[in-house]
Parts: structure tokens; C-alpha cells; sequence
């Protein structure tokens, strides 16, 4: 499937829950499928893009990260339905952000980019529903941060949605991801050529380099390493050191092209919109904030996950099935992958879509 890249501008200023007013804020896409079907919104996970299907060139190497759930006769059905994939405010790839223009000073946001919340980011996607004349999803689904906006969407928008698939999820961001994500924001603060945000566009900074490693090692899980690095070298002289060059060799292994697009403002913006992820801000109780989903929801963690094991999961599914038996179905992926199981394991994310989308349709 060969696919294009898209881009509108919201057609009302967008004002942030800190009252920070974006003024014609682009939003970048892409649109698959059937015209006229029923609508499926998919987000993306905190540092990736919304290319999540097909390719723009048969010269590709790689399509979208889900392009195995998304096509013709796939559980994203392409011939059925219309398919929307949009780049999250404060995102590195197009939709506004620190990287944007400020249309009031002709210059990009860079650290003047007003903090936003999981919630900004949720509204801003309903903005876009709007821009686009959506009503009502179908469905609304996706991996990791994705998750988190498919979790806020059906619960601040319970009448705009029939169905929800949470893939590697939680109801609030953990203590422990809040940590790593800090790590990873003052680690490109402490970055000499960051000057506070002012650093020069386009030009990686040396911090991505180290982050790069710090999210290969905090997202992959330890029996991948070990597989990968430690089992692949039998016992015998020096084995030891062999099995530390390769662990050495795979976190470099790829760094240039990973950090050719990463800024560090559009991090930080992220990041801390995930920090903010809980759906019982407002709310007296977690339950009360998780009971606004009225939805059947699909809710998908994996085995190796440690920042959101599967308990994460079950927990959302219990506070939904208390009130509505039935409402909330939990799976479990197996995987080495760790938390970029989300979009590794294609197989089992299909048998699990398939197995679960009929009984809702």
C-alpha cells in the first residue's frame, strides 16, 4: 500500500489547559482506506510517527510500524474502513510543536512552546476530528503514549466513540517511567549545545546519542539481551568479554539514523505530556475517572513490559467490569521485545484484534 503524507491547519486557535493560545496549527496525517467508511483513529507511540501503514515508495525498506494490522482483508480492514493516522501536538514530525513556526513571531517555537498535557493532546486530536468533519470514530486505537490518547479520548469523549484497542497501557503514568523520562529530559538540558532550547535546528545533539541507548535499554526487556548478546557466545576464554562487546555493539548498532530526527524541545514537550497521563486528574478517585469510558475496550500489555506490565491492564479492566461485566477485555502478548512489543509482535496483535473486533461489531 502506497500512502502519502498530509497536512491541514486547525481552522480556530487551539488554547492549552495552561491557557497558551496556538494560533493556525498545522496537523500532520495520513488517511487510508475507504472514503466512506467508518472511521478508525490511530495515534502513535511518545517519540514515533504517524506513519503507521503502507509505504511512500515502493524503494522503502520498512513500512509503517503497523502496517501488519492495517490493510486490505487485515484487522484494520483498508476496503472497509477509513482509516486516519494523526502526529500528536508537540510531535517531531509535523503537526505543531517546538519545531513549528510561531505565527506571531515568524520564528519557531523552540523552548517558548507552551508546556501541554496529555489532555492538550487528546483535545487537539478531537480539534482534528472536527477539521476533518468525524463525528464519531469506529474505532480509536494505539501502542504505547497512542494508548494513553485512545484511554483520554474515550473517557472525555464517551459519545464519540464505539470501540477502544489500549496496546501497552496504563490508567496513569508510572513513578518509575515519570523518572526515566526526567532522565532523559535533563540529559539533553545538560547537553552544553543545548543553550536552553536555542540550539541549532536539525543538528542532533550529542545528549540523543545517550538517550538513544537509555531508551533501548529501558524499553527491551532482559531476556532479549540476553538472546541477542550473552546466549549467541558458547563458554570458553574470554567469553565474557565477547558477550560485553555485543551488548556494547547492539545499543550503538543504528544510533545516527535514530537520533537524525530527534529535537530535543519536542522531546522535553512530549515526555512531559506523558508525565501528566492520569486518567483520575479532576476526578476524587481513579474509578470515577476510568468509569467515564462507556465503550467496549480491548486492553493489551506484554509479558516483558516493565514500565506497564500487564497488571496495568487489569487494573483499567477491573474498575470497568465492576460497573459494566463484560465492558473490558484484557490480553497478554508474549514477547522478548519488552515494551516495543507493541509494534513487534504483528501476529499476536492481529489474532488478538480479530478475535476480539467481530464480537463488538
Amino acid at each position: 500500500m502506497l500512502v502519502e503524507k498530509k497536512s491541514l491547519i486547525l481552522p480556530q486557535p487551539f488554547v492549552t489547559e495552561g491557557g497558551a493560545t496556538l494560533s493556525s496549527a498545522p496537523v500532520a496525517y495520513e488517511e487510508y482506506g475507504n472514503p466512506k467508511g467508518p472511521v478508525i483513529l490511530i495515534c502513535h507511540g511518545g517519540l514515533s510517527s504517524n506513519h503507521c501503514a503502507g509505504k511512500y515508495s515502493e524503494k522503502d525498506a520498512v513500512a509503517g510500524w503497523w502496517d501488519g494490522v492495517i490493510g486490505a482483508g487485515k484487522p484494520f480492514d483498508t476496503d472497509r474502513f477509513r482509516i486516519l493516522s494523526i502526529n500528536a501536538l508537540g510531535g517531531m514530525y509535523g503537526t505543531c510543536s517546538p519545531m513549528t513556526i510561531d505565527p506571531m513571531t515568524g520564528c519557531r517555537y523552540g523552548p517558548m512552546f507552551p508546556a501541554i498535557t496529555m489532555r492538550d493532546q487528546v483535545r487537539f486530536a478531537a480539534a482534528f476530528l472536527d477539521a476533518m468533519g468525524v463525528d464519531r470514530l469506529w474505532c480509536m486505537a494505539g501502542p504505547s503514549m497512542g494508548s494513553m490518547h485512545t484511554l483520554c479520548f474515550a473517557a472525555m469523549y464517551p459519545e464519540r466513540i464505539e470501540r477502544a484497542v489500549s496496546v501497552a497501557t496504563a490508567a496513569r503514568m508510572t513513578a518509575s517511567g515519570m523518572a526515566m523520562h526526567h532522565l532523559m529530559m535533563n540529559a539533553f538540558k545538560a547537553d552544553p549545545a543545548f543553550h536552553a532550547g536555542w540550539y541549532t535546528p536539525g543538528v542532533p545533539l550529542g545528549a540523543a546519542k545517550i538517550i538513544a541507548q537509555i531508551i533501548k535499554l529501558y524499553y527491551l526487556s532482559e531476556k532479549l539481551y540476553k538472546t541477542l548478546c550473552a546466549d549467541t557466545v558458547p563458554h570458553g576464554p574470554g567469553a565474557q568479554l565477547k558477550r560485553s562487546a555485543n551488548t556494547n555493539a547492539f545499543i550503538n548498532t543504528g544510533l545516527d539514523a535514530s537520533v537524525a530526527c530527534y529535537d530535543g524541545n519536542s522531546f522535553i514537550a512530549t515526555l512531559t505530556a506523558i508525565n501528566s497521563h492520569d486518567l483520575a486528574e479532576g476526578f476524587a478517585t481513579l474509578e470515577e475517572g476510568v468509569c467515564r469510558i462507556k465503550c467496549p475496550i480491548l486492553l493489551i500489555n506484554i509479558d516483558s513490559d516493565h514500565e506497564f506490565p500487564p497488571y496495568a491492564a487489569e487494573e483499567i479492566a477491573g474498575i470497568l467490569n465492576a460497573v459494566r461485566p463484560g465492558q473490558a477485555t484484557t490480553r497478554v502478548m508474549t514477547s522478548m521485545w519488552g515494551h516495543i512489543g507493541c509494534i513487534r509482535e504483528m501476529e499476536q496483535l492481529g489474532a488478538c484484534l480479530r478475535e476480539w473486533l467481530p464480537s463488538v461489531s
